[in-house]
């Protein structure tokens, strides 16, 4: 696993099997000793990629500090993955299958489904803070995953320059979207002030 995932960074997301033993200094044949066929060793490959992008956004997981910090810090950690690591997220991107379970974290469906089902929780937990309940929270993380995604997918596939200016875009529009859905509840919030930390 480790070879085909350097392979696949350095080569690109087309690169073989042939390649991924050659680096692993294996035959290819014994491949086919941990894999049930290409589709197999593809999830696999797919199931590693999908848990680094997971690790790499530790700031949405134990956030810490004002709204605006947290989005910037998970923005700017998964584009910054990104741009370190396009080739590896295009193979995911490609190899996503329709059949792809979403509850399991082991493809492109898994890792959106999980960022975004922990970020309606994020919301509501904030949002119970100041005694607010609201059925707008699964929307609107849906709504920011899939606006991250798609903008960030189309920079990766354009080369994945000028990250900097792309967190700060996006961390703008996230904050709008947020401040928004805040607005429709009756809550203002000021994105510069520390946010309680959540246990």
């Amino acid at each position: 696993m480790d070879s085909a995932l350097k392979v696949i960074a350095e080569r690109g997301p087309t690169a073989s099997l042939e390649d991924f033993a050659a680096e692993a200094g294996v035959a290819r044949t014994r491949v086919y000793r941990h894999f049930t066929d290409r589709a197999d060793l593809e999830r696999a490959i797919s199931a590693r990629v999908a848990a680094l992008i997971v690790a790499e956004l530790e700031p949405l997981w134990h956030p810490a500090g004002s709204a605006r910090q947290i989005i910037r810090s998970a923005i700017g950690a998964h584009v910054t993955w990104l741009a370190e690591n396009r080739n590896l997220y295009i193979y995911l991107r490609r190899h996503a299958r329709p059949d792809d379970d979403e509850s399991a974290l082991d493809g492109h469906a898994g890792v959106r489904r999980a960022v975004a089902d922990h970020l309606t929780k994020l919301f509501g937990v904030y949002l119970s803070l100041v005694g607010v309940e609201s059925r707008t929270t699964e929307t609107l993380a849906y709504a920011v995953v899939g606006m991250v995604e798609s903008v960030t997918e189309r920079w990766t596939d354009q080369g994945a320059e000028d990250s900097n200016a792309l967190i700060d875009q996006l961390s703008a529009w996230t904050w709008a979207m947020i401040a928004e859905a805040l607005g429709t509840v009756g809550v203002e919030l000021d994105p510069d002030l520390p946010l309680p930390p959540l246990v």
